[in-house]
């Protein structure tokens, strides 16, 4: 019977679903493929969701034009968008900047492109004691509890947790924090539900039928229009559950065995770059990569910087692969259609 009711929605033209979405008194926003999904979803009736609140993170990072090898970038805005999912509506949002300490004067680029001053970072506190803030934010609202999952993390791909919270958390000394081992890629999920291919935020935006509000790559202003998306996803009847884990890097069994994450334990480290622990040599890749880095600022404060210039673009040591994040559960029906737009 489902797979009839989509094989007679898939068929109806553009018009007409606007005209059978307005009968049930459901959205007319979004391209066809978002229509018809919207549609599908309605006659099929909607699932309970999982979560009774959904917290969206969207880091800024500091940042060059040309990267030198190896650049190591810091999270230096830490913005939390809360979402009641039964409400379907923002109710709550944490927001700072973070003082960066290996690079702590930003580029030109850095401030351009994401809008935060030297100002703004100068009289900001340091990540461990941000991370400690956010915590006791989300402990005060009873997110992170062990007894209840009340709370799904969401970012815009993986390199929010994968990438920026695993470096930072190595260069902070702070335990990866158990609560953002597993997450909800909003990226993939709205790919995989709408069936359209997928893009950056201003791109789902667009699909949507929606503008971009604020300015983007501000963390907030991001973190605030991912959650517009959560939104629709969640009237549309998009099931939100974890999609990516942090699989490689878990250093206790169980799930949420310690909230308690800022504080530094060196025995239980597992160095974030290669999976591995440092604990008896006491080095680790970051380690060796910032006295690189310390040797290659001594080097090129004596020798004319220009017998040094390139054409060829070096990556960043973040631009390694990334650990494995795996699919954890799907996020509708199965459909035989393969619908992109």
């Amino acid at each position: 019977m489902s797979n009839l009711i989509e094989e007679q929605i898939d068929r109806l033209s553009y018009n007409v679903l606007l005209k059978e979405l307005a009968k049930r008194n459901l959205s007319t926003r979004g391209n066809i493929n978002i229509l018809k999904t919207r549609l599908t979803c309605s006659c099929k009736g909607y699932e309970e969701q999982v979560y009774k609140f959904v917290a969206v993170i969207d880091f800024e990072a500091t940042c060059t034009a040309e990267p030198p090898n190896p650049y190591i970038q810091e999270i230096i805005e830490f913005p939390i968008v809360l979402i009641d999912v039964a409400k379907q509506e923002i109710v709550d949002t944490f927001h700072s900047y973070c003082k960066p300490i290996l690079q702590p004067i930003l580029s030109d680029y850095c401030k351009q492109l994401t809008g935060i001053t030297q100002e703004q970072v100068n009289n900001a506190l340091v990540f461990t004691d941000v991370f400690i803030n956010v915590e006791k934010w989300l402990n005060d609202r009873n997110l992170i509890s062990d007894s209840e999952q009340k709370c799904l993390f969401i970012t815009d791909g993986p390199a929010d947790f994968n990438k920026y919270l695993r470096m930072q958390c190595k260069i902070s000394h702070i335990i990866y924090p158990n609560w953002a081992y597993q997450w909800f890629n909003v990226k993939k999920a709205f790919s995989d539900f709408y069936f359209v291919m997928p893009g950056r935020i201003q791109n789902m935006l667009e699909n949507l039928h929606l503008p971009f509000h604020g300015n983007l790559h501000s963390g907030l202003d991001d973190a605030i229009n991912i959650g517009r998306i959560v939104i629709q996803l969640i009237q549309d009847g998009c099931v939100l559950v974890s999609n990516e884990c942090y699989a490689l890097s878990r250093v206790t069994s169980g799930r949420n065995t310690s909230l308690s994450t800022a504080q530094y334990d060196p025995a239980k480290m597992i160095c974030l770059n290669c999976s591995k622990s440092h604990f008896k040599d006491q080095r680790s890749c970051m380690e060796d990569a910032v006295k690189r880095i310390q040797r290659s600022e001594s080097h090129h404060s004596q020798i004319h910087s220009n017998q040094f210039m390139t054409s060829k673009k070096i990556p960043s040591l973040l631009d390694l692969p990334y650990l494995l994040c795996t699919n954890s559960q799907t996020f509708r029906h199965q459909s035989s259609s393969s619908r992109l737009s």
